[in-house]
């Protein structure tokens, strides 16, 4: 926080905070009256759909559709034991029905056939570097039937045989091995190779190769957006690319929640505005583009022009729901499969062939028990959930100091940073943990910020902190000056040696325990 607080800060801060609690009870008794409304439409909802075996919502129930989105047919989630599918975050389906999957918590590629029967798994490499993958971001066919895969960490793209066999290191020509950063890759119909850059926090980028390796353009720079059409070509953590049968390169601009579309020279052509986060797209054989919104738990669907077509998904952890989707892939049948991270999976979707009958609801209170009791998985993440702390630069450097940095590294806390000081993290490592992993990126609300610099006259950077803190609710920092307004809003704010008490005594048991 720059600088001291005078009296007249002072003043204005404690009459920011009367009238953020003020508004506060007032969104409180709102959100209470919405929430009752909301169960009495539920209420009418279930007693008309019992009288009339259809959903009281146009176009839903017994009519048909324009276009029907996907249905949820299976999902993929490999055998009980350590062959089990825990972290999925990238896929690919190959023409002869394998299904490969980057599975993050081994840092490897698990294979299944497309009936969801496990194969075997494998990640080791032949490197000066490494013998195994470290952080594998992307897997994907190549026309010639290879297997490529964007490791993060090795800063580089592998290449196996479909057996898992190593074959070889992707390093087209101009680029120096361990200068780039690739997190996915994809290929055209004539063996082209698009590659996504994010090596420098500078130069987020787009690299194509033709098929011998000879760079045939390069596009995009870093740029967050302040909306959806701004700067157009610059992106802020791109994160896939699909390529249309007519050329046209679709890019997945994740944190500018927008996909960009491009020719093959990387002319920019126009935006498709998302309404979450973008990471993983494909595009079918009817032309239609596919993106993975990782958070709102959904994938849309979109004619190449960016007309959203549909959507299916919702959040949860039932059938058909996502928590955390990321990537997307067809089979040869033109069945959708989407990495559903958190809920240990791969679901597959296909499009329906014909109208969807009416669903016989339950008409006992037994039947109605069975179908309701999967709402009892909600109150898993209850029971899961970690600990939140904004944290600040200076903590994490006392706890370095003090070599207690494993202490943060315990799955019940969660550390977050503004997403616009992460970049300082990214490549970093201290007492063997990397600090880009350690730590997790978010934004804040501009509109809270601006509207604490007016009201209080404190500096932005200490306004994003503060915001950023409240919605938290616990702060992690050694500035003194921050404390007071962080607390007078209700955070709870801890310096190293109060966490270290408060926290990380259960830390400490099972480090010396494992001793």
């Amino acid at each position: 926080m720059n600088g001291p607080k005078t009296p007249e800060t002072n003043t204005r801060l404690s009459r920011y905070i009367v009238d953020k609690e003020r508004r506060s009870r007032v969104k409180k008794i709102v959100a209470l009256v919405l929430l009752v409304l909301l169960l009495l439409l539920l209420g009418w909802a279930a007693s008309y759909y019992s009288a009339n075996r259809t959903l009281p919502i146009p176009f839903v129930g017994r009519g048909t559709q324009e276009v029907q989105p996907p249905q949820f047919l299976y999902a993929i989630s490999g055998p009980e034991g350590p062959d089990a599918l825990s972290k999925p975050i990238a896929v690919c389906v190959t023409d002869d029905d394998r299904v490969y999957v980057v599975d993050d918590r081994i840092r490897g590629i698990r294979v299944y056939d497309t009936d969801g029967r496990y194969k075997f798994s494998f990640n080791a490499i032949e490197s000066a570097e490494a013998t195994r993958l470290r952080l594998p971001g992307d897997v994907v066919e190549s026309p010639s039937g290879e297997i490529w895969v964007t490791d993060r960490r090795l800063r580089g793209i592998f290449v196996f045989s479909k057996d898992g066999a190593y074959l070889r290191e992707y390093l087209p020509e101009g680029v120096e091995p361990r200068s780039w950063g690739p997190i996915s890759v994809s290929f055209d119909a004539e063996g082209n190779v698009y590659v996504v850059d994010i090596g420098t926090a500078e130069q987020h980028h787009v690299v194509a190769f033709d098929p011998s390796g000879v760079q045939i353009a390069r596009w995009g720079r870093t740029v967050q957006a302040d909306n959806l059409e701004a700067a157009p070509g610059g992106f802020y953590f791109p994160n896939a690319t699909a390529v249309s049968a007519k050329g046209d390169v679709f890019v997945s601009d994740s944190n500018n929640r927008r996909v960009q579309v491009f020719g093959r020279d990387g002319t920019f052509k126009y935006i498709i505005p998302t309404s979450g986060t973008p990471r993983g797209l494909v595009i079918d054989g009817e032309q239609r583009l596919l993106v993975v919104d990782a958070l709102a738990h959904t994938i849309d669907v979109y004619a190449l022009d960016g007309k959203r077509i549909t959507a299916f998904g919702n959040p949860g952890v039932g059938l058909g729901q996502f928590q955390f989707p990321n990537d997307i892939a067809l089979d040869k049948r033109g069945r959708i499969f989407v990495t559903d991270r958190e809920n240990h999976q791969v679901q597959v979707w296909g499009w329906p062939t014909n109208v969807i009958p009416p669903i016989e609801g339950p008409r006992e209170p037994v039947e109605w028990a069975i179908c309701l009791s999967p709402l009892l998985l909600l109150l898993i993440p209850l029971f899961r959930r970690r600990k939140s702390f904004l944290v600040t630069e200076d903590f994490i450097e006392g706890m370095v100091l003090a070599e207690k940095l494993d202490v943060m590294n315990d799955k019940r806390f969660r550390w977050v940073v503004p997403r616009t000081e992460f970049a300082k993290y990214e490549g970093r490592e201290a007492d063997g943990i990397a600090l880009d992993e350690l730590l997790k990126p978010e934004t804040f609300s501009e509109s809270d910020v601006v509207e604490l610099v007016e009201k209080t006259g404190v500096d932005r950077a200490t306004a994003i902190l503060i915001t950023m803190a409240q919605r938290i609710g616990r702060l992690a920092t050694e500035d003194v000056l921050l404390r007071e307004p962080a607390e007078a809003l209700g955070v709870e704010v801890l310096d190293r040696a109060e966490f270290l008490e408060r926290y990380a005594q259960g830390t400490e048991d099972r480090r010396k325990s494992r001793k």
